[in-house]
């Protein structure tokens, strides 16, 4: 565990081994996250779009769905209406 000292700003420095193991960079951002426990701090991805990219794997389109779901929420409005 390391220790760091808070400044009259309310900065923190992280040590330089912890920023090196999670890729943190002069510059770079943390999201900052409340626990039960405390506080932490989690790297925040340059360009979170291209981290974003691929993680969902399959063969699907989100087009169709909104689609899909756009047509049976009308058939709903319509059924509904005609009562």
């Amino acid at each position: 565990m390391s220790l760091a000292q808070i400044s009259s700003k309310g900065q923190i420095l992280i040590p330089k081994r912890i920023r090196n193991k999670y890729g943190v960079k002069p510059g770079g951002k943390v999201h900052i996250l409340e626990r039960t426990e405390g506080i932490l701090l989690k790297p925040a991805p340059d360009d979170p779009l291209e981290t974003a990219c691929g993680f969902l794997k399959g063969n699907f389109s989100l087009t169709e769905d909104l689609l899909k779901e756009h047509l049976k929420e009308k058939k709903h409005e319509r059924a509904r209406r005609s009562r």
